[in-house]
């Protein structure tokens, strides 16, 4: 599995927990997939956010087989994230990418190399000397997944990536996840949208109070 989630519910209240004291939920993401996160508030963002470094009883999480508690630094190298309110930092777009790529170890030939790649690839291009503070949201979405994307990482994890960017962003970005599920890893995105999660993904879960919800509409394209 890409990824997989246990949370072993307690009998709680709340929308995901009705009737389900002590039952296990399993969220089960397999390679080479896309798939949304669904909430109509932050749960879905918190999630995800919280996804590699969630502590609390009764969470297990496991990434290509690796447990995140136990093997941090093996499991950052193989995910890439797009935060909320995606962080990035105050500088040209073409040195937010090379930085990008550097943090996560890239020698500063392969970075550029790299970026060169993707600034063309996610339609950059015209603004890559532009100061990130200048973007529109299309553009810093691209520009965040674009980091994220850097070190080609196994699993991506962005949050509200996709919700209000224009059209053009979201096409590109779209052809981009595209290219990169067929070829090299697996996405899970938040977004607040159902349009957008049929749209994109292969499938979909709700998120409650920051808690999936697995008996929900898959996507269809």
């Amino acid at each position: 599995m890409a990824l997989e989630v246990r949370h072993t519910a307690d009998g709680g209240s709340g929308a995901c927990a009705s009737g389900s004291g002590g039952r296990e939920r399993v969220l089960r993401i397999e390679p080479h997939s896309c798939v949304a996160a669904v909430s109509d508030d932050e749960s879905a963002d918190r999630f995800l956010a919280r996804l590699l470094c969630d502590d609390r009883p009764g969470r297990a999480v496991s990434v290509h087989g690796l447990d995140p508690r136990a093997d941090p630094t093996a499991v950052r190298r193989l995910v890439g994230v797009v935060s909320v309110g995606m962080p990035l930092p105050e500088v040209m777009v073409h040195e937010a990418l090379v930085a990008a790529g550097r943090h996560k170890g890239l020698s500063a030939e392969t970075a550029t190399q790299r970026t060169a790649d993707l600034t063309d690839a996610l339609g950059l291009r015209a603004v890559e000397r532009v100061p990130v503070s200048g973007l529109s949201p299309g553009q810093r979405s691209r520009t965040a997944l674009g980091c994220a994307l850097l070190h080609v990482p196994k699993l991506l994890l962005l949050c509200h990536l996709l919700d209000e960017v224009d059209s053009t962003s979201e096409k590109i970005i779209c052809r981009v996840l595209s290219r990169y599920t067929a070829s090299t890893g697996t996405v899970v995105f938040s977004t607040r949208s159902w349009q957008i999660a049929h749209a994109v993904a292969d499938r979909a879960f709700a998120v409650h109070d920051g808690e999936m919800c697995l008996d929900c509409r898959s996507a269809a394209h």
